[in-house]
């Protein structure tokens, strides 16, 4: 059984690397095909039960009947999150209601309302909504929002026209939310309470999210081990304590209700946590020692652990898609290891001050182990590490264990009791108990509050400083465990290899090397331009992306985070083409970012240099600014921008359109005149003969708008490459089908970011090399372009 359950968890846990492109899709019927070869019948069944089930699971989760055009459709849908709201807008999660399926996943949507009325969770409408795709922007450092919600089985978004209430009938888990968050929202720490009794976040405000992340702590206020472990033993011991003070037996039968009593008090825990994955895997782990402890049969750690990865990928395969997926079980695969290698020096007869001592390095051990391993795996997963993580847990922890849960727990069973038995019409208050455990995280609040004054608090890392990361935490485990033999000589030089990434990278920071390699990365940022080029670890940034509202802006969720991703620590100029918002919304984030940066534009509000025609000198590129000769309002007020290296060339052109691309061609063939008529040049006035627009790569004028680029321009520029900076299904239908027809008949190769994602094209010598985000740096299943209704299909 075991080897069954391996063979289920190590092929589920490999779709996460599962690549789309075909030549590379079969790796792990080929893993099974060689265990069936080596005859390990057992581990062989369980992957082939893996791939059956996780390609079921998702054609299941998929069976919507809804169509992939852009048409209404009416859903029927009960509200099970209200995620959040942004001035008159509200996002909103709803689990699709489908009378004829009886077994099977649940599949949900994720809805935008704007006005809505007065909605709660819990409630079945029938709405009638305008079908988008989970499709979302895909960028090297940023939020992967598609992996998040295929995770959570969104298969769609919508927005809402229309919708009819037809019926409201709350959990139990959503009214004791209902009734405890207003209640709550007096307190001070009222936001971790909630949090840590109902497993409802919603009152954690985005400042509060970045301290806990910054100190390492959040998964204090995320229901896990932890806090089931802490109830289910406190039960388990006030229980029998009592029992075996006021009804003493000599049989196991107080032992047994005492675990019972535990296991119900942990299932209904996490029935108030909302069983995430986190909350599944103890609940599974502590049910099953339980469950073995009143057999009386013995299991290793790891066997539960093993049992519990099982159950719950049986239960959401897709549940590994998820970062708290990861932190859990490598956090618990950590503590196992630690208390299996950690030597015990006591004997039933040791002093308690000898078990003391042993406790604490058995925690000391336990937390410096968490904070290299999991900050590790939290910097892979999120860009940083929280560099205070390590003692901030060894405070924290204990309070949480013996102080905060404790007193969490028994003041929501007062306020439960006093609610349901009407005390406050009796002028007693029901949050007695709460106001104290509220009082017992003002220490941890204070720490959360120090936080942002702490030096260094949270540690961006790159990709590369990653890599050198597990590169050489794989070369030290290794050769820990490696004897130090003269016959293992070769497998230690063969580690030492592994070393050879950070030896060089440190040999870079103390000798730079200067390359002829630059970079174009044009950033998926929906329907908007961004544009980062980078050479010999610094930064040019050419517009900056949209803005919505006071708490959302492309350059603060995209571009800064691509930025730290790529180790570009240094930005000299900003581009702002011109003042639409789709161009120019985050401009005043990177300002305040790179307060150094020369800003170019002609854009009133930001102090910098004009777009007036001129050269600039950079890490050894040329930077022709070519147009608008003077200041005009508009699209074709746009800065244009040539990028030259000597060999190959580079057109920016915002969002100019016929009057412009005309302008820049008259000016072309007049100066082409001039040098013919003084001898400098010899030309017939063709078109051809022009070099100043001339370009291998081109970022198509106005997202691909008919209004831009003509016959002539593109004859003029003559690119190898056009890429199209336009959202997937946006709304302006960009880029227009008749305008990408115009590339194609010249043979020239056209990428478009809503397709693609991220592209980026690496200039190196005379060869263009293009990368895309869903082609080429991350091709995994769950990145395809999934449109509404369309199947999302492991294989």
């Amino acid at each position: 059984m075991n080897r069954f359950m391996f063979g289920f968890s190590a092929i589920l846990l490999s779709a996460m690397l599962w690549p789309s492109l075909p030549p590379v899709s079969y790796i792990p019927y080929l893993v099974v095909g060689a265990l069936i070869l080596y005859r390990k019948i057992p581990v062989c069944a369980g992957g082939l039960f893996a791939m059956a089930w996780l390609t079921g699971f998702c054609l299941g989760l998929s069976r919507q009947d809804l169509p992939v055009l852009q048409q209404p459709i009416q859903v029927r849908g009960e509200i099970i999150s209200l995620v959040s709201r942004n001035s008159d807008w509200l996002s909103l999660d709803i689990s699709v209601i489908k009378p004829n399926l009886i077994l099977g996943p649940n599949a949900k949507l994720r809805l935008t309302w704007k006005d809505p009325p007065e909605v709660d969770v819990g409630q079945v409408w029938q709405f009638t909504l305008m079908p988008k795709s989970i499709a979302s922007v895909l960028n090297q450092g940023g939020y992967n929002e598609q992996k998040q919600l295929i995770s959570q089985h969104i298969v769609g978004k919508g927005r809402v026209i229309e919708a009819q209430l037809l019926a409201f009938s709350p959990s139990l888990r959503n009214e004791l939310i209902s009734t405890l968050t207003p209640e709550l929202v007096s307190l001070p720490q009222g936001d971790i309470l909630l949090a840590l009794l109902l497993g409802d976040k919603q009152l954690i405000s985005k400042v509060r999210w970045q301290a806990l992340r910054q100190t390492g702590t959040g998964h204090l206020v995320a229901i896990s081990g932890l806090h089931l472990s802490v109830i289910a033993a406190w039960i388990y011991t006030c229980l029998l304590f009592g029992l075996s003070r006021l009804v003493p037996h000599q049989s196991r039968r107080n032992i047994t209700l005492a675990l019972v009593a535990a296991g119900i008090g942990a299932v209904f825990y996490a029935y108030l946590a909302g069983f995430g994955i986190s909350t599944q895997r103890a609940l599974v782990m502590i049910l099953l020692l339980m469950l073995l402890s009143l057999l009386k049969r013995f299991s290793t750690a790891w066997e539960r652990l093993l049992f519990a990865l099982f159950i719950v990928l049986l239960l959401d395969p897709l549940a590994c898609l998820s970062a708290g997926f990861w932190l859990s079980f490598c956090a618990l695969g950590i503590i196992l290891y630690t208390l299996e290698i950690q030597p015990r020096e006591f004997t039933p007869a040791s002093t308690r001050r000898a078990r003391l001592r042993t406790g604490m390095m058995q925690f000391w051990a336990i937390q410096w182990r968490l904070s290299l391993g999991l900050g590790l795996l939290q910097a892979a997963l999120f860009g940083g590490v929280s560099v205070h993580s390590l003692w901030m847990n060894i405070l924290a922890v204990p309070w949480f264990s013996f102080v905060v849960i404790p007193l969490a727990m028994a003041g929501f069973v007062c306020w439960w009791l006093g609610t349901a038995l009407g005390l406050s019409h009796f002028g007693l208050s029901s949050l007695g108990v709460l106001r104290l455990s509220d009082w017992s995280l003002s220490p941890y609040a204070q720490l959360l509050d120090i936080s942002q004054q702490l030096p260094a608090h949270w540690l961006a890392l790159s990709d590369s400083l990653l890599a050198l990361g597990f590169c050489a935490l794989v070369g030290g485990v290794l050769w820990h465990y490696v004897p130090k033999y003269k016959h293992y000589i070769a497998w230690l030089s063969l580690l030492s290899l592994l070393f050879m990434p950070t030896l060089l990278f440190c040999m870079t920071l103390w000798f730079p090397v200067q390359t002829h390699r630059w970079t174009m990365h044009l950033l998926d940022v929906g329907q908007g331009l961004a544009v980062v080029i980078e050479k010999n670890g610094k930064g040019f940034i050419y517009d900056t992306g949209a803005a919505f509202g006071d708490d959302f802006s492309y350059a603060e969720r995209v571009i800064l985070p691509f930025l730290k991703a790529k180790g570009i620590q240094e930005i000299d100029y900003i581009v702002i083409s011109h003042s639409d918002n789709d161009h120019a919304g985050g401009a005043s984030v990177l300002i305040e970012a790179y307060p150094k940066a020369w800003v170019i534009t002609d854009v009133a509000g930001f102090s910098g240099q004009d777009c007036r025609p001129r050269q600039i000198q950079w890490q050894g590129l040329s930077f022709n600014l070519l147009s608008p000769p003077q200041v005009l309002a508009g699209n074709n007020g746009s800065c244009v921008v040539r990028i030259d290296d000597g060999l190959q060339s580079l057109l920016l052109t915002g969002d100019i359109e016929k009057q412009t691309e005309a302008a820049l061609l008259s000016r072309e063939l007049s100066v082409s005149r001039e040098l013919s008529v003084s001898g400098d040049l010899s030309v017939n006035g063709d078109l051809s003969d022009l070099n100043e627009l001339q370009s291998d790569v081109l970022v198509a004028p106005h997202h691909g708008s008919k209004t831009s680029s003509t016959e002539a321009f593109i004859d003029a520029v003559a690119p190898k490459l056009v890429l199209f900076p336009a959202g997937f299904a946006n709304r302006y239908g960009f880029p227009k089908s008749t305008v990408v027809e115009r590339y194609q008949r010249r043979e020239i190769r056209s990428l478009t970011t809503g397709s693609e994602g991220q592209i980026s094209v690496i200039f190196q010598q005379s060869e263009l090399e293009v990368k895309t985000y869903r082609g080429d740096l991350a091709p995994f299943w769950y990145n395809s372009l999934f449109r509404f209704g369309d199947l999302i299909n492991p294989e």
